[in-house]
């Protein structure tokens, strides 16, 4: 029994095509093969009386009518050609319309007057017609004799297929033409029953509603969903992309059956595919950092391809560096304020001892130091977020003693905005209070900061003189998680650099030695976009 309306539908459609093309086929062929018949009959008929009205047996049979033996030569020609062409009658008449030669015996004598047959008699003509003049409604083909010596007519030829015999002859070949169909129709209802029972197996038993309905449902799912959602298969071609992820990404739906190398180069989620374990990693893609991950797809287990999801995190990186910004500032606004706090008991001490003069003296070389460093910053330092950074450091270094100085031939003009001050904050606190902590415990620690935006790139260089970094750990500065310090919770801060300094689409160095340790920062001021796109 069929239970699935799929196997219903499938068997009804294909029954119902199978009967309209058997009824088609029959049609064409009933009236193809009628019209055959008569066409032939009309042909052949008449070729065969003209070749009899030109016979010596057939003259001579009538002339000598009267003779027996002729008119049985006659019988025996008219049957011997009857069957060689097929004809339902010859018929044979003398120019009175008497038969002399007949299929029928009882027809023999009988004289049946030229009604449809006048032509022949009278104008010797050779044609064919439909008639009833002999037997019955036929196909009728009609030729003249003539004697042998004086070239006239003195008889008629008639070589006739009954209409009756054409029609059995079709009928006869329309039911093996329908026993034919039949078994075709058998078969094509079989077959199309394992069609639908093979369909069904492939769609795990679901009707096509439900298939319709689970694919809205996803399409709606997926659509729903703020994570971007790609799908490759074995051959790393994109065959799904949600809308989220055309929105991260900024591309069309028409990038199905693009390779996934056309969005994420050098993705290693192809390259692993042989283990069902989920990997994550960060991609920069433009101007946006995204948390990417894969997890190989497998049916029964057979590897189908791999689902890729991500996240864009530029926005969450964004308020993480305005956090961090804002700690900075309020951590340098706390040293500056703990260092004059400081400087301000050491007056007021030296004004209750009465020692007027030093105090005066301490003012002074306080305010001459701060209005010289400030000089120099606004003069040399243009750009208003490095002034904001490098006026927090100073505060800070003077708190942790280290001498922290600008290079005197630093030289900064305003930067583009699209620098952004969370990403310069990143870069440039990360690197000055990692040179601040490298030498806080040495008795002459320094700190240089260096900064040029000649030609076009911006520079930027940090240096301190401490112990340096083997040149063996150099590489590993900039991973997540890697510190040179002992404490935890550390490692994070120049692998954030690295990130910024990447999505602005520069370089950074490190030159160390025993002497200390120097970091340089090359970005481009006015790159080009397209390549900013591809870092």
């Amino acid at each position: 029994m069929l239970k699935s309306k799929l196997q219903k539908k499938i068997l009804l459609i294909v029954t119902s095509l199978i009967l309209f093309l058997m009824l088609l086929m029959l049609t064409v062929f009933v009236v193809t093969d009628y019209i055959n018949l008569f066409d032939r009959s009309h042909t052949v008929g008449l070729q065969t009386a003209k070749m009899l009205s030109y016979m010596d047996t057939v003259k001579d049979g009538l002339e000598e009518r009267t003779d027996v033996e002729k008119v049985g030569d006659l019988e025996a020609v008219i049957e011997h050609y009857s069957h060689q062409v097929d004809a339902t009658f010859i018929v044979i008449q003398d120019k009175s319309g008497r038969i002399l030669a007949s299929p029928d015996e009882l027809q023999i004598g009988d004289v049946i007057p030229f009604e449809d047959g006048f032509k022949a008699v009278v104008f010797g003509a050779n044609y064919s017609m439909l008639s009833n003049e002999i037997i019955g409604p036929s196909v009728s083909s009609k030729a003249p004799i003539y004697n042998k010596e004086e070239n006239q007519i003195i008889g008629v030829v008639t070589v006739g297929y009954l209409i009756s015999d054409l029609q059995k002859i079709v009928q006869h070949r329309v039911e093996k033409l329908l026993l034919i169909s039949l078994i075709i129709l058998v078969l094509g209802i079989l077959i199309s029953y394992l069609l639908a029972k093979s369909i069904r197996k492939d769609t795990f038993g679901l009707e096509p509603e439900q298939i319709a309905s689970f694919y809205m449902e996803r399409k709606a799912i997926l659509a729903s969903i703020d994570e971007g959602i790609i799908a490759v298969d074995q051959l790393g071609k994109i065959t799904l992309i949600n809308t989220a992820a055309r929105s991260i990404l900024s591309i069309s739906n028409r990038r199905k059956g693009d390779p996934i190398e056309s969005i994420f180069p050098n993705l290693p989620v192809l390259t692993k595919l042989d283990k069902s374990v989920s990997r994550s990693f960060e991609v920069v893609y433009g101007k946006k950092r995204l948390v990417v991950s894969s997890m190989p797809l497998q049916f029964e287990g057979e590897q189908k391809g791999a689902l890729i999801t991500f996240r864009d995190t530029t926005e969450m990186m964004e308020v993480v560096n305005t956090l961090y910004e804002v700690r900075k500032y309020s951590d340098d606004l706390r040293a500056q304020a703990h260092e004059y706090t400081n400087k301000l008991y050491l007056i007021s001490g030296l004004l209750q001892l009465g020692k007027y003069e030093e105090a005066i003296r301490t003012i002074q070389t306080e305010i001459s130091i701060s209005d010289d460093t400030n000089q120099f910053i606004f003069e040399n330092i243009k750009d208003a977020h490095v002034q904001a950074i490098l006026f927090g450091k100073v505060g800070k270094a003077s708190e942790m003693k280290v001498d922290f100085e600008i290079d005197e031939n630093s030289s900064l003009e305003q930067l583009p905005e699209w620098f952004g001050t969370g990403a310069l904050t990143v870069i440039l606190g990360n690197l000055i209070d990692n040179a601040l902590e490298e030498v806080a415990n040495y008795p002459d620690g320094q700190v240089s900061f260096f900064a040029l935006d000649f030609g076009e790139d911006v520079i930027f260089e940090v240096s301190d003189n401490g112990k340096g970094i083997p040149p063996e750990l150099q590489d590993e500065l900039f991973k997540k998680g890697y510190s040179t310090k002992s404490s935890t919770g550390r490692g994070i801060g120049l692998a954030n650099v690295d990130g910024a300094i990447r999505v602005l689409g520069g370089t950074i160095q490190v030159t160390s030695t025993e002497e200390g340790t120097i970091f340089s920062v090359y970005i481009p001021k006015y790159p080009d976009n397209e390549e900013r796109e591809m870092r």
